[in-house]
C-alpha cells in the first residue's frame, strides 16, 4: 500500500495537483492536512474540524473501514492498517494541543499495525529541529505509550517559506513491523509550502494472501475467420461425464479461437491524466522543479 501525505495549507491549486500526482505516482491512500476540500463519499473520512483527512485516492479496492473522526484526527482501517491522519494547528494551547494528543492516543492503543501521520507542528531534535519546544516533548511524552517509531529520515525541512522552514510534518508506525516501511522525501512540486512524503507499507503479513489471479483472454471477434473456426470446430471430439466433456469442449473452444482470431493486447494498468492535464503544464512544472532544486 503507497500512501501519500502532504499538508495542503488550504490551497486549490494544491489539491487539484494533487489528483494528479497520485496518478503518476500510483498512490493508493491519501493523509492530508488543510485540505482544500472533502469527499463526500465512502472514498473519504475526514475529522470534525476539516482539517485532517484520509482519501482513498487508488484504483484498488482498498476501502475505508471503522472510520472514526474526532477534533484534530481521523482514523480508519484501511488494507489492513489502522491510518491516522493529524492536524494541530499552532494556534492550539498547550493544554489543547495535549488533549488532543491524548485522545489520539487512547484510540490508537492497542491498535495494530498502526500508521500515525500528520502536520503536529511541534519541534524536537529527534526529527531535525534545531532545539525541542513544549510540544515537540508532549508528542514525545504521548507517543512513548505507544509502539510506534518514527520513520522521518534525515533533517530535510517538510514546511519551508520564504526561506526559512522546519520539520513539522511526521510519520510514525508500529514499531513491530519495523522493516516493513520505506519513507521517502519528495522532491515533487506540490503547489503548498509543505513536501510530499511517500510512505509504502508492506501489507503482506496482515493481509490474507490474495487468490492466484485468472489469466483472462480477449479476442478481436470482428476478426474472426469464420471459416477457419468452423472447420477447426469439426474435429471437436468429447468424451467422459458430464464435467469432462464440458471442461474439455471448453478448451478447445480456447484453442480456436486462438488459432483463428487475433488476440487483444493485454490490458493495462496505466492510469490517466486528469482531464485539464497536458504536456504545458507538465514541462511548467519540470521547470518550476528545477528552479527550486537551484
Amino acid at each position: 500500500m503507497k500512501v501519500i501525505q502532504i499538508n495542503l495549507n488550504h490551497c486549490a491549486a494544491a489539491q487539484d495537483l494533487l489528483s494528479q500526482t497520485v496518478r503518476e505516482y500510483g498512490t493508493d491512500l491519501a493523509v492530508l492536512s488543510e485540505p482544500y476540500r472533502g469527499g463526500r463519499n465512502h472514498n473519504w473520512a475526514v475529522d470534525s474540524s476539516g482539517k485532517a483527512a484520509l482519501w482513498v485516492c487508488g484504483t484498488t479496492s482498498l476501502r475505508l473501514e471503522n472510520v472514526y473522526a474526532d477534533n484534530g484526527f481521523v482514523r480508519a482501517k484501511a488494507g489492513g492498517w489502522w491510518v491516522y491522519s493529524t492536524y494541530l494547528a499552532p494556534s492550539l494551547t498547550l493544554a489543547e494541543f495535549a488533549a488532543i494528543l491524548d485522545r489520539l492516543a487512547a484510540d490508537a492503543r492497542g491498535r495494530s499495525p498502526t500508521l500515525l501521520a500528520g502536520d503536529f507542528n511541534a519541534w524536537a531534535v529527534d526529527w531535525g529541529s534545531a532545539t525541542t519546544n513544549a510540544r515537540g516533548r508532549t508528542l514525545l511524552e504521548v507517543l512513548s505509550t505507544l509502539d510506534v517509531a518514527l520513520l522521518n529520515v534525515g533533517q530535510e525541512h517538510t514546511f519551508s517559506r520564504a526561506g526559512a522552514g522546519s520539520v513539522v510534518d511526521l510519520t510514525f508506525a508500529s514499531r513491530s513491523r519495523a522493516g516493513q516501511f520505506r519513507w521517502i522525501l519528495s522532491g515533487v512540486y506540490t503547489a503548498s509550502d509543505h513536501a510530499a512524503i511517500f510512505t509504502t507499507l508492506d501489507a503482506r503479513s496482515t493481509l490474507p494472501p490474495p487468490p492466484p489471479a485468472q489469466q483472462l483472454k480477449s479476442f478481436k471477434a470482428d476478426l474472426l475467420d469464420t471459416q477457419a473456426f468452423a472447420l477447426r470446430m469439426q474435429r471437436v471430439e468429447v468424451t467422459g461425464d458430464t464435467d469432462d466433456m464440458a471442461n474439455s469442449v471448453m478448451s478447445q473452444v480456447l484453442l480456436a479461437c486462438e488459432e483463428c482470431i487475433p488476440p487483444r493486447s493485454a490490458h493495462s494498468r496505466h492510469r490517466d491524466s486528469v482531464y485539464w492535464w497536458n504536456q504545458e503544464i507538465a514541462e511548467a512544472r519540470k521547470d518550476c522543479v528545477r528552479a527550486r532544486r537551484l
